[in-house]
């Protein structure tokens, strides 16, 4: 019989001797007490329902209401088990033994931790996997015999040999833990820095629990016999058998990623037409910008480092340099030398476009402009060996001249390409303009792909740049660009792949032309670039507590468009709506209105075609570069789907169309009489209405905290149901998103959202399982509320003022607290919104709720 008191000593001693070892080493591990587990019963539905209120700039002070998608989580009875390595100690260590040498024992200690929420044993096998110059064997320093494991239930007073073919411990309670320790002895042959890895239980990559697959060595929970343990809840667990491994060694490495993200950002500064028709004397100026990030958009945990120079031809040697390149277009020549910024030099080269830049040969000499393929900009070595994260180097222009031999009407495409290196590493950096991400990865920020097949490690950094990765900067087709278009000219192209082209056209005038669009801006130009898909969007209003998918009657919405007679002959001017390119995008029944002084003409429509009056708004007399407004209103019909349901709005195109005269009936030098009743030329416009545009978007996920390991995909964001256990956190992510369309054009009418403010209230719920918001009450009556706040959780991705109430109702302003009760917890969360939220930019407000 073992004496308690000498036990106890002997542990404390190795104890000490653990936390030494591990300090010594550098190794993290953890001193895991128990958890309590107490609170919301299994099987409690918790809802949520965020609400926001914004404003349509354009319409000061008219309220629009949104309301998100409704999630629901139901608290489950689950089993789960986690292994954590809790440091090595050198059992042999004395004064004269201060490192691990050959034949001292080593003992590895692992915590097993229940992180279901019902008491569970473990299963735990007398083996355990080594690698490096060690073997599991040795005689533990209070009586363990030679090869086995041992088992602690009490904390480590006492240990337990683990018999062959393993044990089933007795019942471990929700949050309870139990030790379990290996020895190694270290063997001959052995060598300094070596390391002696070893391994408890057996899952893919120390995967916790997860879902067991049998397999010899496996660490497992085996369910107790109904009644079998205080606690015990009859059944079996939902989610099965669950096993867990750690892996455990006596030192550390660590791994940085480091790579240089850069962007090249380039707009059209300048579009000059000399002052005459033709288009062979006009001049467009480019403006391009580079870009060093400082913090990671990628999603890779990459630490962002400075650029640095690539190898490249300048003047016939191979040199060292930061490249920023531009393809002269077709139909273009460079008009003059470009001026480069402090620290730069304009270089030129002759070589043809099917040489990517990289490889061309350059010359810091202008040879004759006409002969230019590519203009670029490099580094001065001397003045710039480096561009540091988080600079932006501005002041690089191109002005480019129309060719001689160019016909109208000539699209001018083109796109700006970067290349450099990440210093000490030498990993290549390429970019291309059009985007804002950086070094050509592709994807939404926080989840994106490096380019092409450059990353052969797998390591989300590009460490090759194949000749393949690289595009020629040649826009071969300029009106439908094989890269894509920066449609706004803002760098707002989506970035898959690549980057996307700067898209200009020019065209001469002529007789019989029309420009209509929104107030203001008749020659506004659409997402294709050209003049007869710009827009005008406006929304309606939406009442307070409009769920998703529910249908509506709105409102009638107003507008003004401009129409401009660009031609150079005077004509009669109709007004009048047209079918949508996809029918389907307007509700049968609508009714468009088009007013001017006082003409007015009714429209409705239904299947694919508008039927109205007999004779549509004319005006005579429509003179050269003559400008008028008229009205349109457009009344959807009821059971129209909400905007945000379908991420889109109604559009109602409407076409201008001008019969041209032909004769001057008074010889003033005037055209006047002549037109033919067959128009000559038209421009189309949209006005497009949205039955809101700020889509509220609730999302949930479920995190450890100090309850059991999360299940399934409940650790991953979404709109599906989640069993989270006490100790849980939901984190409930409302994604606010303005899903009107963007500026993709110029002089277009967008919708921006203004003063947006979102509302989350957990005390709504009258009646349990009302669907309503209740997760800031005591569902299940057990005198404390179901979730507490996590404080320091409730965060906008943007600028936003979060206030904080607490109470039922949740009245009373308060602070970002915790408590159990709905007067010392935060019931209540108010995120203002700072600015506006522009089409199509999305961001989150994130908070956080412990399961009690």
């Amino acid at each position: 019989m073992v004496n308690r008191n000498k036990s106890v000593n002997k542990q404390r001693k190795l104890y000490q001797s653990l936390v030494a070892t591990a300090l010594l080493t550098g190794s993290f591990f953890q001193f895991i007490a128990p958890v309590l587990a107490d609170g919301t019963t299994a099987g409690t539905s918790i809802s949520n329902t965020a609400t926001a209120t914004y404003e349509d700039p354009n319409s000061p002070g008219t309220t629009i209401n949104s309301t998100s998608n409704t999630v629901i989580v139901t608290v489950a009875e689950v089993a789960g088990i986690t292994v954590t390595a809790s440091g090595v100690t050198d059992a042999t260590s004395s004064p004269t033994n201060t490192t691990v040498q050959v034949g001292d024992l080593l003992i590895y200690t692992y915590t097993l931790t229940n992180v279901g929420n019902d008491p569970t044993r473990f299963h735990i096998p007398n083996q355990a996997t080594t690698t490096g110059p060690g073997t599991v064997s040795g005689t533990l320093p209070d009586g363990g015999t030679v090869n086995n494991l041992q088992y602690s239930t009490d904390g480590g007073q006492t240990w337990i040999n683990i018999p062959q073919g393993g044990v089933d411990t007795p019942s471990v309670p929700v949050g309870g833990t139990v030790l379990v320790r290996v020895p190694v002895t270290v063997q001959n042959g052995a060598q300094t820095n070596d390391v002696i890895t070893v391994t408890l239980g057996n899952t893919p990559g120390d995967a916790q629990n997860q879902l067991r697959s049998p397999d010899g060595g496996d660490v497992f929970t085996v369910d107790n016999d109904n009644g079998g343990a205080v606690g015990e809840v009859d059944g079996v667990p939902v989610n099965g058998t669950r096993e867990a491994s750690a892996t455990e060694q006596i030192q550390v490495g660590l791994t940085v990623k480091t790579y240089t993200l850069a962007t090249i950002l380039k707009i059209r500064s300048g579009y000059n037409n000399a002052g005459t028709t033709a288009i062979t004397d006009d001049k467009l100026t480019y403006d391009l910008s580079l870009r060093v990030e400082s913090n990671d958009p990628t999603g890779q945990g990459i630490i962002p480092a400075a650029l640095t120079g690539t190898s490249i031809n300048v003047n016939g040697a191979a040199s060292t340099h930061i490249l920023v390149s531009d393809a002269i277009p077709a139909g273009t020549d460079l008009a003059i030398a470009p001026t480069a910024p402090p620290g730069w030099q304009t270089v030129y080269t002759t070589t043809p476009i099917g040489t990517n830049a990289n490889t061309a040969s350059w010359t810091t000499t202008a040879p004759p402009l006409a002969s230019v393929t590519r203009v670029g900009f490099i580094n001065n070595s001397a003045i710039i060996t480096s561009i540091a994260p988080g600079t932006t180097v501005n002041g690089f222009s191109i002005q480019l001249a129309i060719e001689s031999t160019a016909t109208s009407p000539l699209t001018v495409a083109n796109i700006a390409q970067l290349f450099g290196q990440t210093p000490s590493s030498n990993l290549p950096v390429y970019d291309e303009s059009g985007d804002q991400n950086p070094s050509n990865y592709s994807g939404p920020p926080g989840n994106m792909t490096p380019p092409g097949v450059t990353d052969t490690t797998g390591d989300g950094i590009p460490d090759t740049l194949l000749a393949g990765d690289v595009d020629d900067g040649y826009i071969g087709t300029p009106t439908a660009p094989e890269t894509g278009t920066d449609t706004g000219n803002n760098n707002t192209g989506d970035g898959t792949p690549g980057g996307e082209a700067n898209v200009f056209t020019l065209q001469a005038p002529v007789a019989s032309a029309i420009f209509n669009g929104p107030q203001n801006a008749p020659d506004a130009t659409g997402p294709s670039g050209g003049t007869d898909d710009d827009f005008t969007n406006k929304s309606s209003l939406v009442p307070a507590g409009t769920a998703p998918g529910s249908l509506l009657d709105p409102q009638s919405v107003g507008f003004t468009n401009t129409v401009k007679n660009s031609g150079t002959d005077p004509g009669v001017l109709k007004l009048e709506p047209t079918p949508p390119t996809v029918p389907g995008d307007l509700p049968n029944g609508t009714k468009v209105t088009i007013t001017y002084n006082s003409q007015s003409a009714v429209y409705t429509y239904n299947n694919g075609a508008f039927t109205g009056p007999v004779t549509p708004i004319t005006i005579p007399n429509f003179a050269p570069n003559a400008t008028l407004n008229y009205g349109v209103e457009v009344d959807l019909p009821p059971d129209t789907q909400l905007s945000t349901d379908i991420n889109r709005g109604f559009p109602v195109p409407i076409i201008a169309s001008i019969d041209n005269y032909t004769t001057d009936s008074n010889a003033d030098g005037i055209k006047d009489t002549g037109n033919d009743t067959i128009f000559d030329s038209s421009n189309i416009t949209i006005d497009r209405v949205y039955t809101g545009f700020l889509k509220l978007l609730k999302v949930s996920r479920v995190l450890q905290g100090t309850g059991p390991v999360v299940q399934g995909n409940d650790g991953t964001f979404s709109t599906d149901a989640k069993k989270p256990a006490p100790g849980n956190i939901i984190e409930y992510q409302i994604q606010y998103s303005n899903i009107s369309e963007s500026q993709s054009g110029t002089g277009n009418v967008i919708l921006n959202a203004d003063k947006v403010v979102i509302i989350e209230d957990g005390t709504l719920s009258t009646a349990l399982n009302d669907g309503k918001n209740n997760w800031a009450l005591d569902n299940d009556n057990n005198t404390q509320i179901d979730t507490s706040n996590i404080v320091g959780s409730a965060k906008d991705s943007g600028a936003a003022t979060i206030q904080f109430f607490s109470g039922n109702p949740a009245n009373s302003s308060g602070i970002d607290q915790t408590g159990t009760t709905v007067n010392t917890d935060v019931t209540k969360y108010v995120n203002t919104v700072t600015g506006v939220i522009a089409p199509g930019i999305q961001r989150t407000f994130t908070f956080q709720r412990k399961v009690n």
